[in-house]
């Protein structure tokens, strides 16, 4: 009873530190991981600390060995301005108390110094963006044209990298996404899971959740096809189960049902449900335009996807006033059932 006393006692006097810290509102952190109470204060006793960089931190007494687990990995995944932690520390605890830590040993990718004068040119980045930006989906584009895919080096891991560097993994996408779209006033977090792309194979990845007009879900890596030339949008302001196709979160998270009120198709009218609508979308390929599509119906979308030349054969019985006979490009995402088709002259 006398360890639980000390540790309530110390987790009333842990100070509300880094609220008056953070690059952005602190009513936009946004966290899917399920802290209690304590591992929330924990994370905010810690916080300004790490900022500074120190390499030794004294933890407040009865703080349980599980709780500053918690707090190190919320640390890490939840603010993106502390890219210089280093996914590797230390919890020291007295030997007859292993339950119990009682200090911390960061390590860290660079000094202080180092790590302040990046984070100046960070934060002049990510505002730039986001008071650029038209809207979070005009933020999300600018982000793609920012970044590519890839890295090896500490920082591809990082908003460091997508956002100054120009080449990030899908970790450095995410964090650059959580600080821009916090510095518009958006909610916003960092998800870490499984994703199985086109070929079947399943990997590590990091997408985002934010709150436009309710939650919504955006994987900006998937978004960002360097290779294709293409920023797709089919992974822009998606609900819970159209992510669930291909995108399978850590089971710990906790994580809002979203809706797709802000899905980038919704919002641009580039829903197609039926071969009519389908009719309309290709008079505008007829006029020179890039589609790109989201479709609803299975059948309809197997067959504008996977059988092209004989829907546009269709389409041009149906549509002979406006016919399209030139050559096109396709590239399509089964999972989504989305569809971009670009005359061959169009460039992007």
């Amino acid at each position: 009873m006398p360890k639980l006393i000390a540790l309530l006692l110390a987790l009333l006097l842990l100070p509300a530190a880094h609220a008056e810290g953070l690059p952005y509102a602190a009513s936009t952190v946004l966290s899917v991981l399920p802290l209690t109470p304590a591992q929330s204060a924990l994370a905010d006793y810690l916080y300004q600390p790490i900022m500074a960089g120190e390499t030794y931190i004294t933890l407040p007494k009865g703080t349980l060995y599980d709780d500053a687990n918690a707090a190190m990995q919320a640390l890490m995944q939840d603010y993106p301005e502390l890219f210089h932690l280093a996914p590797s520390y230390s919890l020291g605890y007295y030997r007859n108390e292993p339950d119990y830590a009682a200090w911390v040993e960061p390590s860290y990718h660079m000094d202080a110094s180092a790590a302040q004068s990046l984070r100046t040119q960070l934060y002049d980045r990510a505002r730039h963006i986001a008071r650029t930006a038209a809207d979070p989906h005009d933020a999300l584009d600018m982000l793609c044209q920012t970044v590519v895919y890839g890295g090896t080096e500490p920082m591809c891991h990082s908003a460091v990298g997508a956002l100054l560097q120009g080449q990030a993994t899908c970790e450095g996408y995410a964090q650059a996404t959580t600080l821009v779209l916090r510095m518009m006033g958006v909610p916003c977090g960092m998800i870490t899971g499984d994703a199985r792309d086109s070929s079947g194979t399943t990997e590590r990845h990091a997408w985002n959740i934010a709150c436009f007009r309710g939650y919504t879900l955006i994987d900006l890596t998937w978004n960002d096809q360097d290779h294709l030339g293409l920023n797709t949008r089919w992974y822009s302001g998606l609900s819970t189960a159209q992510m669930a196709a291909d995108h399978f979160p850590d089971a710990a998270q906790r994580i809002p049902v979203c809706g797709v009120q802000d899905n980038w198709h919704v919002l641009n009218s580039c829903v197609v449900s039926t071969r009519a609508e389908a009719d309309a979308a290709l008079r505008r390929l007829a006029a020179g335009e890039s589609l790109n599509l989201r479709i609803t119906d299975a059948a309809l979308y197997r067959s504008l996807a996977h059988d092209t030349s004989a829907f546009l054969d269709g389409y041009n019985l149906r549509c002979p006033d406006a016919p399209f006979y030139g050559a096109y490009t396709v590239v399509y995402s089964d999972a989504q059932m989305c569809i971009i088709l670009q005359p061959a002259q169009t460039g992007q």
